[in-house]
C-alpha cells in the first residue's frame, strides 16, 4: 500500500509539473531526461515523432530543436492545434503503408536527424495481446526510421519487455554504432515499458 502511494505521488508530480510548464503530458520529461543522458537532439535538428498524441513529447522536442529546427508529429488521432510554429502534424496510422510517403512528402527531400516513437496500442490488460501489438508498432517505427534518417542519425523507440524484443534489439544494434535500453524516471514502476536508444546510424 505504501509503495502504491509513493508511485501515485510520483506520477502526480510529473502531471502537475507538466501542467505548470505547459506540456500536454508527462511524456515530455521522458524525452528531456533521455536527451540529457544521450544528447539525441540538438538545436536545428529535424525530428519525426511517431505515435505522438497528445503531444507532450512533441512539445519537448520542439523546445530542444529551437526556432531553426522542425518537429513532425504523426498519430492516428487528431491533434489539438499546437502553438509552437516549428511543429507540423500528420494524422495517419503508422501501420498503414501510405504513412511513410506522407512523411516523405512533408520533408520534401530532406532526411531527419532523430526519429522518436512513443506509439502505444490500446491496452486490453491481457499481457500477450498488448505486448504483441506493441512489438508490431515498435518494429514498424524502426522500419520507418531507416527510411527517414540521415547517416549518423538517432532513434528512441518505445517498447514493452518481451521475448520478441531481443530479435528487434539485434536489428537495431546492426544499424547503429551505439545501442542502449533506457527506462525514464517518469515511467510507471509497474510498467514493462522501456525505450530503445540507437545512435549514429551506420
Amino acid at each position: 500500500m505504501v509503495r502504491n502511494w509513493v508511485e501515485e505521488a510520483s506520477r502526480d508530480s510529473f502531471k502537475r509539473r507538466a501542467r505548470i510548464e505547459g506540456f500536454r503530458s508527462r511524456a515530455a520529461y521522458k524525452l528531456l531526461e533521455a536527451n540529457r543522458k544521450f544528447k539525441l537532439i540538438k538545436h536545428g535538428d529535424i525530428v519525426v515523432e511517431l505515435g505522438a498524441w497528445p503531444g507532450g513529447m512533441t512539445q519537448a522536442a520542439s523546445r530542444l530543436v529551437g526556432e531553426t529546427g522542425l518537429v513532425i508529429a504523426v498519430d492516428i488521432r487528431k491533434f489539438k492545434e499546437f502553438n509552437e510554429p516549428n511543429i507540423i502534424t500528420i494524422q495517419s496510422d503508422i501501420l498503414e503503408e501510405d504513412t511513410l510517403q506522407k512523411i516523405l512528402d512533408t520533408l520534401n527531400g530532406k532526411l531527419v536527424d532523430v526519429v522518436i516513437s512513443d506509439a502505444s496500442p490500446h491496452l486490453t490488460g491481457i499481457r500477450d495481446i498488448d505486448t504483441s501489438k506493441q512489438i508490431e508498432l515498435t518494429e514498424k517505427s524502426y522500419e520507418i526510421s531507416l527510411e527517414l534518417l540521415k547517416k549518423r542519425g538517432s532513434i528512441m523507440l518505445k517498447a514493452f519487455e518481451c521475448d520478441e524484443l531481443r530479435i528487434l534489439e539485434e536489428r537495431v544494434k546492426s544499424s547503429f554504432s551505439y545501442f542502449k535500453r533506457f527506462i525514464p524516471s517518469a515511467t510507471r514502476k509497474t510498467s514493462s515499458e522501456l525505450y530503445l536508444i540507437g545512435m549514429s546510424r551506420l
